[in-house]
């Protein structure tokens, strides 16, 4: 069930902590987050979605927090107090399992039951259970979802973006963000730079391109190629339109071309300015062009020359 759009997503209000019960690597690409409750059976459904999900994709880390719907079930909120009571005696993931795959109900016995199916001293757990030791930290999963605007369950949030189709849809998702994670990680080319015999001249390489950077004469080069300043306004302006499309494509503007043109000189005190006059063809009106505007200020390049740029840097070579 979708309410919002998808560039609007609902974002997970409280980020996943040592506090949470979560299998998987904790440096997972992708983390999923659900919002379950242990006696509605949609849950139960998904429970198999996820199992079959995690054996085959054993580095996505997976987080369970609970969000028992009582109004509907009254065994789920017992239910989840049982889950934290195994959790005291680290046993919660085989309780989780347990409370998933069981046919024999969830009444107050059989929580006692499974949790003698684990091991665990069943005389202890139905104390607790009586005396709701475990009803806080039910109650502050459960807060923390009404933060996230979980309104049913099962809800997931995949990267802490809530997702908003079928579970069986929730391995595609995962397939997505680990793409993603994947694509941030490679998105850059390595670029080698190798001097000439001319000292002002370089020999740029960036994947399969090449290209020369040079000074110009008034700055002892021979102007055979952009300078590196130019090549800096050339990723800016680049960059701008690039990005300035992209918008609009992802809002459905009627935008036919972008001209974006660069100067670049020096204050006086000394800090390099550039000035970007930005020219956009098609019909839009001015709120439109505003979100263009905000665009371009949000471009990578644009946010890189705006704040600070940290550089490590090594030597290699002969002594």
């Amino acid at each position: 069930m979708s309410y919002f759009k998808p560039e609007h997503p609902t974002l997970l209000a409280d980020p996943v902590t040592d506090r949470d019960h979560a299998r998987g690597p904790a440096a997972a690409d992708v983390t999923v987050v659900e919002y379950g409750d242990f006696a509605c059976p949609f849950c139960r459904r998904a429970y198999g979605v996820v199992r079959q999900l995690l054996e085959k994709l054993p580095e996505v880390r997976f987080v369970f927090r609970a969000n028992p719907r009582s109004h509907l079930f009254p065994a789920a909120e017992p239910a989840a107090e049982a889950a934290e009571a195994a959790a005291a005696r680290g046993k919660f993931w085989e309780m989780h399992d347990r409370l998933f795959e069981t046919e024999a109900g969830l009444e107050r016995e059989q929580l006692v039951a499974l949790a003698r199916g684990l091991g665990l001293d069943g005389a202890a757990v139905e104390a607790e259970l009586d005396g709701h030791v475990h009803r806080a930290a039910v109650r502050a999963q459960e807060l923390s979802g009404w933060h996230s605007h979980v309104i049913s369950t099962p809800t997931f949030f995949v990267n802490g973006v809530r997702f908003e189709d079928a579970p069986e849809q929730l391995p595609e998702a995962v397939a997505r963000a680990k793409r993603a994670a994947s694509a941030v990680e490679h998105v850059f080319r390595e670029v080698r730079v190798a001097s000439t015999d001319d000292r002002r001249r370089q020999v740029i390489e960036v994947g399969p391109h090449q290209l020369t950077a040079d000074l110009p004469s008034e700055d002892e080069g021979n102007d055979a190629g952009p300078s590196p300043y130019d090549l800096l306004a050339s990723a800016l302006g680049a960059c701008t339109a690039m990005t300035i499309e992209w918008m609009a494509d992802k809002l459905h503007l009627p935008l036919r071309h972008v001209e974006v043109r660069l100067t670049q000189s020096r204050t006086k005190a000394g800090r390099h300015l550039f000035r970007r006059s930005i020219q956009i063809d098609g019909e839009l009106g001015e709120a439109e062009r505003t979100r263009l505007g905000a665009a371009a200020d949000a471009c990578p390049v644009a946010r890189t020359l705006q704040g600070e740029i940290e550089i490590e840097t090594r030597f290699t070579g002969s002594p």
